[in-house]
C-alpha cells in the first residue's frame, strides 16, 4: 500500500473507547430488572469475547422474557448517558489518532449507534472532538451492510486503493469487505478476543490503535 494519504474508517466502541464497564453495567441492570443472578465480570466477558450476545447470556441465566423484549431493553439502556459515562478512551488511542491526522490521513468514524447527539456529547466530554469532523452514526439493526453503506457515502467518487478499516468485530470485517477496503485491522482490545478475530480469517489482528500508530504514519 502507498505510504501517501489514506482514508481510515475507524469504529468507535472498542478501538477508540473502552466500553466494557458500560456493557457489563447494562447487563447487571437487566439481570436485576428480570430477577436473575448476573455472572461475574470475568465469566461474562469470557463468553462475550467469543461472540455470545448479552441477550443470550440473560436468557441462559434464567430470564423469563421474550427475546424481542430483551433486545429492546438492551438497546434502550446501552446508550443512556449514565452508562455512556462509564466509557473511557483506550490507552494511547488519542495519540495515535492525532498522529494520523497530523500525517494528513482522512479519518471517518463509523459507529453502530442510534443516538448521534449522545455520541457527539460523549466525544466532546472525553476531549476527542477531532473525531467529529467526519462522524457517521448508523442504526445497529442495519448491521454490516448499513455500516458499509454509511461509510461509502462519505467517500463517494474517491479511489478505494488507500482505504483502511479499523474495527473490533465480525461486523467490521464484513463492512470492510463490502466497502472494498485495501486493508483491514481488527483490534483485540475491544469486545472480541484475538483468538476469535483470527478465526475470521479476515485482515490482521493487532492489540490496539497504539500498535498501529507508526505503521499508518509516513
Amino acid at each position: 500500500m502507498s505510504r501517501g494519504r489514506r482514508t481510515i474508517f475507524l469504529d468507535l466502541d472498542g478501538p477508540v473507547l473502552e466500553c466494557r464497564d458500560r456493557h457489563y453495567a447494562c447487563y447487571v441492570a437487566l439481570c436485576s430488572r428480570y430477577g436473575c443472578k448476573p455472572r461475574a465480570p470475568e465469566g461474562y466477558w469470557r463468553l462475550r469475547r467469543r461472540r455470545v450476545g448479552a441477550v443470550d447470556l440473560l436468557m441462559a441465566g434464567g430470564v423469563r422474557a421474550d427475546e424481542t423484549e430483551l433486545r429492546k431493553s438492551w438497546i434502550d439502556l446501552i446508550e443512556q448517558p449514565r452508562y455512556l459515562a462509564l466509557d473511557a478512551p483506550q490507552p494511547r488511542a488519542a495519540e495515535a489518532i492525532a498522529a494520523w491526522i497530523t500525517a494528513g490521513h482522512r479519518l471517518v468514524v463509523v459507529t453502530l449507534r442510534r443516538d448521534a447527539r449522545a455520541a457527539r456529547a460523549q466525544l466532546e466530554r472525553l476531549r476527542l472532538t477531532a473525531l467529529l469532523e467526519r462522524f457517521v452514526v448508523c442504526d445497529p439493526q442495519l448491521g454490516s451492510g448499513g455500516k458499509a453503506a454509511a461509510a461509502r457515502r462519505t467517500v463517494r467518487g474517491k479511489a478505494s486503493e488507500a482505504w483502511v478499516w479499523i474495527g473490533d468485530t465480525e461486523v467490521d470485517a464484513e463492512s470492510a469487505t463490502a466497502l472494498g477496503c485495501s486493508k483491514l485491522y481488527l483490534v483485540s482490545c475491544g469486545i472480541r478476543s484475538g483468538q476469535y478475530l483470527r478465526s475470521l480469517g479476515a485482515g490482521e489482528v493487532v492489540r490496539d490503535l497504539a500498535a498501529l500508530r507508526d505503521r499508518l504514519t509516513p
